[in-house]
């Protein structure tokens, strides 16, 4: 295990996350500014004013995922992770899951904040429009969404419970199978 490198395969799905959801400026790292930009574009498509508990929760969660990323991934300390930086730090998380059967905490608290934040009705269940009202607001196509939701979904014949959203991102992060229906839970079939 001490080998462990990423894949093409598993570089190219970190890369379209690294670029869609979390360089939202898309300068080319990731920085605060990028947080607080993802912030307000959740807030403002749920509908959580400023100063309200949803909005400050949001703001706190996204503070503590912001420091562990530069906790594990920022290693020359500027306050930015590169695509290397990234890189790096997944490979890392990838070869400790092999270990343990789980990514770091910090991905653990990102992946519940995503499904709080897909979930918008409230009800513990991932709907196709609940789907594509968030990720059609970091620039994927309704069309994409559409057929990515009916991937991971199998066309919506599973329910997408937290339980069944949490192996999806794992397999999402962690797979180096092409076929797995994981892969298309952040809005891409193909990579």
């Amino acid at each position: 295990m001490g080998d462990f490198k990423l894949s093409e395969f598993q570089k190219k799905k970190l890369r379209h996350v690294f670029d869609i959801f979390y360089d939202i400026n898309k300068d080319g790292v990731i920085e605060w500014k990028d947080f607080k930009i993802a912030i307000e574009k959740i807030c403002d498509l749920h509908g959580w004013p400023q100063g309200r508990e949803k909005h400050t929760t949001a703001t706190e969660t996204m503070q503590e995922i912001w420091k562990a990323l530069l906790k594990y991934a920022d290693k020359n300390k500027d306050k930015k992770v590169s695509t290397e930086e990234w890189y790096l730090m997944w490979t890392e998380s990838i070869k400790a899951s092999k270990n343990t059967g789980a990514l770091p905490d910090w991905v653990n608290r990102y992946r519940e904040f995503m499904f709080y934040v897909n979930d918008t009705s409230g009800d513990d269940i991932i709907d196709m429009n609940e789907y594509k009202t968030v990720y059609k607001s970091y620039g994927i196509t309704d069309a994409d969404c559409e057929s990515a939701f009916n991937k991971f979904s199998e066309n919506q014949a599973v329910k997408i419970t937290k339980d069944e959203f949490a192996e999806l991102f794992m397999e999402y992060f962690v797979s180096d199978d092409p076929n797995a229906k994981g892969n298309a839970l952040f809005g891409k079939t193909n990579f």
